[in-house]
């Protein structure tokens, strides 16, 4: 835990961060509540709202996301409130001297007007008169401790996730630009087709009969239809592989979480501060997997909405 208390204690002079405590809500359900990626484009057409007309057809999931999006929302309000500075919220082995001359507004004014570097020898300063590391946590009850100690292990993978996810990116960035450019190449052969039509002469002018054309422009629709339900297979398999392995990895932390009863006991800030980035950390987790699910329910909604329109034109 040293390593953690130590960092959280600088950015907490460095910062001006104040009092965060966390937030009494169990985040870990948020990832049961997110719809997972539609099947097939027209499944993913059939169950949310299609609008733009027949000219510019758009497909969104505001509806089939609204609640999940907005217990996200709430929670992040609910976290922004509760960040409130004031005595008796201070830093491990903080002094009440250093305490009280963080919190006088006068000092957070001329904090606010200091160069990075004379915010960093301030912060020096101050945690030249802190108690060894650890000592402020001890006071922590077990439950709380445990909590600590559970993220502890988290956070001691940090590295080895960054390079897991930025591996996992430059997969889904290869995956992305080939599913781009198999869309590129169909609207290519479309435009080939179209161009081997026969003229058909009005006046001066001549064009492709356009019942061929129609026909052409329906194939090419099935053919995007039909890239982009393989294109959510794979989404479907990673996006779900992603959430289980979230859970795994913050289910344990969140039970320990939840049994210290939100560390609503700590009288120390970096245990409720540590413990609230946790959770916020989590959070995110979950807006990104459902960022990533709506996206597929749009994206391949709007082949099945093209093809419609070609029908219906």
């Amino acid at each position: 835990m040293k390593t953690l208390t130590i960092v959280v204690a600088f950015i907490t002079v460095v910062s001006f961060l104040s009092a965060q405590v966390p937030v009494k809500k169990d985040l870990m359900q948020m990832f049961e509540k997110i719809p997972a990626p539609p099947a097939t484009a027209k499944d993913a057409f059939t169950k949310i709202i299609a609008g733009g007309g027949l000219a510019s057809p758009k497909c969104s999931a505001e509806k089939l996301f609204s609640a999940i999006e907005k217990e996200t929302k709430d929670f992040e309000a609910e976290y922004v409130a509760q960040a409130k500075a004031g005595p008796g919220s201070n830093a491990p082995g903080m002094s009440q001297e250093n305490a009280n001359k963080m919190n006088d507004p006068e000092m957070r004014k001329k904090m606010k007007k200091m160069t990075k570097e004379e915010r960093m020898q301030m912060a020096a300063e101050m945690m030249k008169s802190m108690p060894t590391p650890g000592t402020a946590q001890a006071m922590d009850p077990p439950l709380i401790r445990a909590a600590l100690d559970e993220w502890q292990l988290i956070y001691n993978d940090t590295q080895n996730e960054f390079q897991r996810s930025a591996a996992e990116q430059q997969e889904e960035l290869k995956l992305v630009e080939e599913y781009m450019k198999s869309h590129a190449a169909i609207e290519t052969w479309e435009t080939a087709e179209i161009a081997k039509l026969p003229q058909i002469s009005s006046g001066e002018m001549s064009a492709p009969d356009p019942a061929k054309v129609k026909q052409v422009k329906l194939k090419s629709a099935v053919k995007h239809i039909a890239l982009a339900d393989k294109r959510l297979e794979v989404i479907q398999s990673r996006w779900r592989a992603s959430l289980d392995r979230a859970k795994t990895k913050y289910g344990t932390f969140h039970k320990k979480l939840v049994a210290a009863d939100y560390a609503v006991d700590s009288k120390n800030f970096s245990t409720k501060k540590v413990l609230s980035d946790a959770q916020m950390t989590i959070l995110k987790i979950v807006q990104h997997h459902i960022v990533l699910s709506r996206e597929s329910w749009e994206e391949s909604a709007s082949w099945q909405a093209k093809r419609i329109r070609i029908e219906k034109s």
